[in-house]
């Protein structure tokens, strides 16, 4: 099979993109496919020496998301960006020897929808190649009754107007919408009418995880346990309900044998927008462990395996969203502590094991999830390690393959 991947994220190091592309070219060259990668016109030298890439597409959308132009400009490039998406697709189609099977948009935002829309009405009129689009973040949201609601704002309903107009495609076959959760993919359907395809978010791991020897937690020689939460600390994932939790249980239980391992690179800020630092006490205590780079080489990994359980008080913008690293911490058999409203929950439900937590402003059903997890440990990390196996075949770029050809009816090329 052959694909092109058009990433125009693929800019530099930063963000997940590199890991993600790189987990798709490996596991797509053990699948025997060929493809080619297609990166911003923009991408460092460094980029597209790794990846081999050919640097087609118009400069990152995703690195002006952050910017200060005013709210006309920025509504602007739902169309600007949308126009370059589709010339410079025309442009590759129109100079290629042969159709791709697969024309794969790993991250795509309203901003790409307009080209999308222009090339499938176009171009692509009668093409045999499978267009998938895939939305790893989308502008819904989930009321206080439960239903799928598109934001107010006005891309959020350039959004739906242009996916509407993609309905037909997906309907011929020749168009797949997907994302990477199935809250998502429910959301996303009963917000527009279209129908969306689940696919998982694959992770590969650099190294093998370690089979660790799950001892009884009564036993007064057992090891410490080390609980972790690592990337970049924001409100939106809990990091400041980690610190109260911790604090609350090392004060009140100064000898349990745990150490605390929370990642916080900068200070945020809370939804009062009040400033959330480290906490000094914290900060001087034998069991707290601030990790204030970011991790190099194999230092993530590392720090993963010698992880015992992973906490993520993640709040209601995870209600759709996957997180990366409760993917990974399943590939570990690490034990998860989550918000039970969140896709990390439904996921860890699946393929692996967890406990969860309800969130208050000063930490005390966290910290009640924790002691409960330590007291539950071994049954808890046996679970874990009993699930990687299905969690590692689950979150598979193998996987995401198969899908894409059930469900989206891929006719190969000989």
């Amino acid at each position: 099979m052959h694909w092109w991947i058009l990433e125009d994220a693929l800019r530099d190091s930063k963000g997940h993109w590199c890991e993600y592309i790189e987990t798709f070219r490996d596991g797509l060259s053990k699948c025997d496919d060929c493809f080619e990668i297609f990166c911003a016109g923009d991408a460092t030298p460094e980029i597209q020496a790794r990846f081999s890439t050919k640097p087609k597409l118009p400069p990152s959308i995703w690195a002006q998301m952050g910017d200060a132009s005013p709210k006309w400009k920025r509504l602007l490039r739902v169309f600007t960006h949308g126009n370059a998406t589709y010339k410079s697709v025309y442009r590759l189609l129109d100079e290629a020897d042969s159709t791709p099977d697969v024309l794969f948009v790993p991250t795509v935002l309203v901003h790409h929808l307009w080209g999308w829309w222009k090339l499938l009405a176009g171009p692509l009129t009668n093409n045999s190649a499978k267009v998938l689009l895939f939305f790893p973040n989308t502008p819904i949201f989930i009321d206080l009754d439960g239903a799928s609601r598109l934001n107010r704002d006005p891309t959020a309903r350039i959004f739906y107007w242009l996916i509407r107009r993609l309905r037909k495609y997906v309907q011929s076959g020749q168009l797949v919408l997907g994302a990477e959760t199935y809250a998502m993919v429910d959301a996303l359907t009963k917000a527009t009418g279209v129908p969306f395809t689940y696919f998982p978010h694959p992770v590969r791991l650099k190294q093998t995880p370690p089979v660790k020897e799950i001892q009884n937690t009564k036993n007064k020689e057992q090891e410490t346990l080390v609980l972790g939460a690592f990337g970049a600390a924001r409100f939106e994932k809990g990091s400041e309900l980690i610190q109260m939790a911790a604090k609350k249980i090392l004060k009140s239980q100064p000898d349990l044998p745990v150490e605390f391992h929370l990642q916080w690179l900068d200070d945020f800020k809370n939804e009062q927008g009040q400033l959330q630092s480290k906490s000094p006490y914290l900060e001087k205590h034998a069991k707290f462990n601030y990790i204030t780079e970011l991790f190099r080489g194999n230092g993530y990994h590392e720090q993963l395996a010698k992880t015992d359980i992973m906490l993520l008080p993640y709040r209601d913008a995870y209600q759709l969203r996957v997180s990366r690293v409760v993917i990974e911490a399943m590939l570990y058999g690490i034990p998860v502590i989550t918000t039970e409203s969140t896709t990390l929950w439904e996921q860890t439900e699946r393929y692996g094991a967890a406990l969860p937590c309800k969130l208050d402003r000063e930490g005390k059903h966290l910290a009640a999830a924790i002691e409960q997890a330590i007291k539950q440990y071994p049954k808890l990390a046996e679970r874990a390690q009993e699930m990687i196996h299905s969690a590692s075949e689950h979150f598979s770029a193998y996987n995401f393959r198969e899908i894409l050809i059930q469900e989206g009816n891929l006719q190969l090329s000989a």
